[in-house]
Order: structure tokens, then sequence, then C-alpha cells
């Protein structure tokens, strides 16, 4: 089959991703009952997908095989092969699948496993480009405003034009959040999808503006790490003590190095550190990391129900949908790797 295959770690100008027409399809694991193979329509990328491609975490996200390996995320596809005791799938099904955390792997080729446990049925009016967006960052932008909202909010979204950051703007707003700040340089996306103020981080610092200082944040949702927590949570002026401030990894955040036990423990004592900082100290909000990425069962129909009666609108950036070709798989890859995508960025593999 046809697949986009990186060999080496490194970035995408430097010529470590393919595309072969020469790659195995995948068979159905006879020891596991709980895959299905799907003929790919579209996939998605996600920071993890840099990650991985960097090797900045190998240790934990590098597929087991090492390299060479397929890249890409989040699919949407047909189902063409299933166990025989699959009672939910049957051949033919349109659906949507979420990669299996933590190593994002497998999605630009024309055939792919996935977990019957992270995949849904897709409904026909929700394109194969915009489904294969929802999984995760849609799904993880559901999950932390369900788990930390509440009716009547102040809520800061930085990043918020970014693939997760578009969703939680729109579902604060679901969840009558009293007022929706975003973070970002794309003002008329932002205020379109409900936005109240958008703040261009090139111009100011959210937390140097009087006016949040007066009226502080209930909740921020940080997607994009970096100086935030450090300058802005920590500062104390712009969000209330008893705020909680929700910094999410699967955001647009990259930086993150991994290649052994050491790195691990290292990276859970900085989590533990900025917890005890922020339960001990008066003036900073509860800093919380969640598992974003959790899926219970139904969430990927109560998702998709959001999308199809228009309470929800996915966004691709306005580069996407690329084509499955090397060239535009390593432009796909480097509108990632930027950190400025605005939207989901995907590869358009074959036609529904």
């Amino acid at each position: 089959m046809k697949a986009g295959i990186a060999t080496g770690f490194g970035s995408p100008e430097t010529g470590n991703i393919f595309v072969k027409s020469d790659w195995p399809v995948p068979e159905l694991p006879k020891e596991k009952d709980d895959y299905m193979l799907i003929r790919v329509l579209a996939c998605a990328l996600a920071p993890g997908d840099v990650r991985v491609l960097s090797g900045k975490t190998d240790y934990v996200q590098l597929p087991e095989g090492g390299h060479p390996y397929v890249v890409g995320s989040d699919t949407s596809g047909v189902v063409v092969a299933i166990g025989p005791d699959e009672k939910k799938f049957q051949l033919g099904d349109y659906v949507v699948a979420r990669f299996d955390e933590p190593k994002p792997n497998g999605g630009v080729a024309e055939y792919r496993l996935v977990k019957t446990s992270l995949s849904e049925k897709c409904p026909a009016s929700i394109s194969p480009i915009v489904a294969c967006g929802l999984p995760a960052s849609a799904m993880a932008a559901k999950h932390v405003v369900r788990l930390y909202q509440h009716e009547g909010d102040r809520v800061l979204v930085i990043g918020g034009s970014s693939a997760v950051g578009t969703s939680i703007i729109q579902y604060a707003k679901i969840a009558k959040a009293a007022y929706v700040v975003a973070v970002s340089t794309q003002r008329e996306l932002c205020e379109s999808l409900g936005a109240d103020q958008v703040v261009d981080y090139r111009e100011q610092k959210w937390w140097e503006v009087p006016e949040f200082q007066q009226n502080r944040f209930d909740i921020v949702y940080d997607l994009v790490n970096g100086e935030n927590w450090i300058k802005g949570g920590c500062s104390g002026n712009a969000i209330n003590r008893k705020g909680t401030y929700v910094a999410l990894l699967s955001g647009v955040e990259t930086e993150i190095e991994v290649h052994g036990s050491f790195d691990m423990v290292r990276f859970g004592f900085e989590f533990i550190g900025r917890i005890l900082y922020s339960r001990l100290h008066p003036f900073v909000p509860k800093w919380v990391a969640p598992e974003a990425l959790e899926l219970h069962d139904g969430d990927l129909r109560e998702l998709l129900d959001d999308v199809e009666q228009n309470r929800l609108k996915p966004i691709l950036d306005p580069s996407s949908p690329f084509d499955f070709t090397e060239a535009d798989l390593r432009k796909a890859f480097q509108l990632q790797k930027s950190r400025h995508a605005h939207g989901k960025v995907v590869i358009l593999i074959a036609e529904k």
C-alpha cells in the first residue's frame, strides 16, 4: 500500500519523511479481537506527530518497531476487515478513529489498524477531512470544559486558534461562560466562534492587561505553555486565587524531552512541583494537567452529535487538506511544527 514513512529522527526539512508505495498492508492480529482494518480517507496531524518525529519523546512515543514507521494520528475511513466476534462495527461502516495513546502513528496510509474502543461510526453528513480531526482535539476540548468549567465563569483560552482552542471557545460558551477571552493572532476566527475578546500576544501580555487585573479569570486553558504559567499564572495578576489553570500538553506545545526513566521522573517532579506550588501559594490558582485524551464509552458518539447538530464547528487550517504526496506531507508536518496552524492540519488520503 501507499504510506507516509519516517525513516529517522529529525525535522520535516531534513528529508526523513517519504511516501512509499510498497509498504505492507496491516493484518488483523489473531491474538486480539479489539482491532479492525479501515481504508483510510483522511488523517489529521497533532503535536504528538512532531514530537515523535523529533525524537524528543522516543522513550514513550516511538512505535515498538522503531524506524521506519508510518506517521499520522487520528483518521477517518471505511471498515474493510473485522474480527469474527465484532458486534458494533460492520464491513463498509464509515468511521472515525483515534490513535492508540501514547504513540501517534499509522494514520498516513491507505489502510490502518484501529482499536474498536477508540472508534465510532460517523454520520455521512460529516466529511472525512473534518471527521478525522475530532477524536483527539475536539474531544479533549469537550472533556476539559466538562471537567473544570462552571456556569458564569470568566474564561481565558491561550492558543485560541489552535485545533483544541477553537473547540474550547465553543464548548466554553455552551457551558454558559460569562465571558471568554482568546489569546491569538486570529481575531476574526476566534470572535466568529464566540470569543468576547481577543488578545494578540504580539502586542500584549494577558496578565498585564489592566482590565483582567480588575476582572480576573476563573479558569485558564493553556494550550501553549512556555512563559504563560511562570509569568502569567504565577504572577497572580489576572486569575482568581480559587480559579483553575488547566495545562494541556495536547495543545501546541512540542518542547518536551523524554529519553529514559530519569526524564520520566524529572517530568513527574515538575508536575508535582507545579501542583504543590499552586496549592500552597496564597495568590496562585490551582494548576492541573488532566488526561485530556481519556475516552469513555459514548464520548465520540456525543461529540459527533454535537457536530451534526451544529453545536460545534470544527476548524481546519486554511491550508488543509494537503494531498497525499511526499511534498505535501512534508509541508503539513512543517506547518504542524511551526505552532502556527489555525485549526487541524489534515492530509486527504482517498476519496470517500
